[in-house]
């Protein structure tokens, strides 16, 4: 595996998401120290990977996350926080990539697979009756 020196991968638990209304959705995720000493972390996500993935952004979530190291530099403070690049619910996902698509269902009951939504389209009267006339048969 070829990783830039700048990429990391980290898991923790989605701790918090604030929406701001930009291109990044901010987001926290606490991990554990090798001496077991919580530490709080903050992303970012484009939201376009974020509604691919949005199910994973519930509080509580354990994730894995590949991304890479960003700052900037405020009142003479440096800030950092990772951008993402990928998300999964297992690491092996983001190492050896995915296995099949990634699907899931919006709160308002469209099943999305791999961010695209899957909207059922009303038979026409036509096609209403060519399949009846498929089943008359079995009726």
């Amino acid at each position: 595996m070829n990783v830039d020196s700048n990429e990391i991968i980290i898991s923790g638990t989605i701790n918090n998401v604030m929406d701001n209304n930009q291109d990044y959705i901010k987001f926290g995720l606490t991990t554990l120290k090798y001496d077991k000493r919580k530490v709080y972390s903050s992303l970012n996500i484009n939201r376009n990977l974020y509604e691919i993935y949005k199910d994973f952004f519930v509080k509580g979530t354990k994730v894995f996350i590949k991304g890479y190291l960003n700052s900037y530099s405020s009142n003479n403070n440096i800030k950092l926080f990772i951008t993402v690049l990928d998300i999964a619910d297992n690491e092996d996902e983001l190492i050896n990539g995915r296995k099949g698509p990634h699907i899931r269902v919006n709160p308002d009951g469209v099943e999305v697979w791999d961010g695209k939504r899957e909207e059922a389209i009303p038979m026409t009267k036509e096609e209403q009756r060519e399949m009846e006339n498929l089943l008359k048969d079995f009726k």
